[in-house]
């Protein structure tokens, strides 16, 4: 009974670890390093994030739906304007020396 507790739990780490390998995927994409950069200093609509990043909003939307969809960033809707935040949650030191990096190369 022991052992089979132990296969588990064991199995149980391993899909979370699978789960969180997906969710660093999501931040493979330079653009969407960009969109965690320009969130990091409070939440934007869709079209400062398009001027500000340089892409064109359709192109945005598919990398802000892929972020939300991992959890690395809330969507808010206020009247005809869709705003975007970081999630709090999956924001880690990892994460925030990532986009420090980032910065030096955007100053």
């Amino acid at each position: 009974m022991k052992e089979m507790k132990i296969g588990n739990e064991r199995e149980k780490k391993l899909e979370e670890l699978e789960q969180i390998t997906e969710s660093l995927k999501a931040l493979t994409h330079p653009v969407r390093i960009r969109i965690l950069q320009e969130l990091k200093t409070g939440k934007k609509c869709v079209g400062e994030l398009a001027e500000r990043i340089g892409v064109a909003q359709a192109n945005l939307s598919q990398h802000l739906n892929l972020l939300r969809n991992y959890g690395w960033i809330n969507r808010e809707k206020k009247a005809l304007y869709v705003y975007y935040s970081l999630s709090d949650k999956n924001i880690s030191p990892v994460l925030r020396r990532i986009l420090e990096i980032v910065d030096k190369f955007f100053k």
